[in-house]
């Protein structure tokens, strides 16, 4: 019961750390696009002065991303799927077995980011990943579509995130 509640605990943290985003059993695509360096290192937000990401390549198409604050850490797996020139994030919790689903707009100086939440009020949920990418072509331009009020900005503390450790 104890793991139980310290499990709940840690998801909700996590969710309303991360804003609260669409969760999907499926993700838009499967992993195609190089990981972009741009994304590695350590990342803090004005917003969440409580948390910081750790983002570390896991694999030629992945990102490894550690979620710390004081009492927690998170660990997800996320990769980067391109839909007519709008970049999203697909980041897997293996603690939940699920998917949330972001849109993703670097600067041009590659030191900060705008990670925009899918709304979590999207009608529809997906079995295939194939539905679910031809609803984020069709939808993706509707102001709807995203949880503006849970965005969040995110500034490059350093591009090598074992200095820090």
């Amino acid at each position: 019961m104890k793991k139980l509640i310290h499990f709940s605990l840690l998801v909700v943290c996590c969710l309303g750390l991360f804003g609260c985003p669409y969760e999907s059993h499926v993700p838009i695509s499967k992993p195609s696009i190089p990981v972009d360096t741009r994304f590695i290192g350590e990342w803090s937000s004005k917003d969440e002065v409580y948390n910081t990401y750790t983002v570390t390549k896991a694999s030629e198409t992945e990102y490894k991303i550690i979620q710390r604050n004081i009492s927690n850490t998170a660990k997800f797996k996320g990769y980067l799927t391109e839909i007519k020139g709008n970049m999203f994030m697909n980041l897997y919790s293996d603690s939940t077995k699920t998917y949330y689903l972001y849109r993703v707009k670097m600067d041009e100086e590659a030191n900060r980011f705008l990670f925009t939440p899918l709304s979590p009020d999207l009608p529809d949920h997906f079995g295939s990943m194939d539905g679910l990418r031809t609803y984020v072509e069709k939808n993706m331009n509707l102001k709807s579509f995203y949880n503006e009020d849970d965005q969040v900005e995110y500034q490059k503390v350093s591009d090598n995130p074992t200095a820090l450790r």
